[in-house]
């Protein structure tokens, strides 16, 4: 009789977690280590490898670490969905500072990579406003919203940029 603990289940699950720490290390390391000529050169959206929040992202995000956040949060990447939003994203936070916030919006702030306002969004969502600097979890709410509201512009969403970029 083999001991507790022991045998193929357990030798399986042992060789599952071990590939899961490699792709979690290969995915932070490519998130992490992009090459200087890439920084301004969009990557297909279907090319990045399974990846978690195990490291906090850095501040300013290249528009490939952008895509890969975005498959994460699970924005399909189709019209009228992410290529859309990447460009509102784009308008919103130029610098793509996933830090970003702005105090004068009348609906309690304007939070993260999709200026989210204050608290409302993360509630409704069903996420931890807590977590709004984390680039998955703004831009989950945001496919939240965007999926509610069925558009992108009027009153609610991201009116200027919607409406300067054609976005509807």
């Amino acid at each position: 009789m083999p001991r507790r603990g022991t045998g193929p289940g357990r030798t399986t699950a042992g060789f599952t977690i071990a590939a899961l720490a490699l792709a979690w290390a290969a995915a932070a390391a490519a998130l992490a280590a992009e090459p200087a000529g890439e920084q301004s050169r969009s990557v297909p959206f279907d090319r990045f490898p399974f990846a978690t929040l195990q490291q906090e992202p850095p501040r300013y995000l290249t528009l490939s670490q952008l895509d890969a956040y975005a498959r994460l949060a699970g924005w399909p990447n189709a019209p009228g969905w992410w290529p859309e939003m990447r460009r509102i994203i784009q308008c919103e936070t130029a610098d793509l500072d996933r830090l970003a916030y702005n105090p004068a919006d009348p609906n309690g702030g304007s939070y993260g990579l999709a200026q989210l306002n204050g608290r409302y969004h993360f509630d409704r969502a069903g996420e931890d406003f807590r977590r709004w600097a984390d680039p998955v979890v703004n831009l989950r709410t945001a496919l939240w919203l965007r999926t509610v509201r069925g558009r992108f512009g009027g009153e609610g969403g991201w009116a200027n940029c919607a409406a300067m970029l054609g976005i509807h």
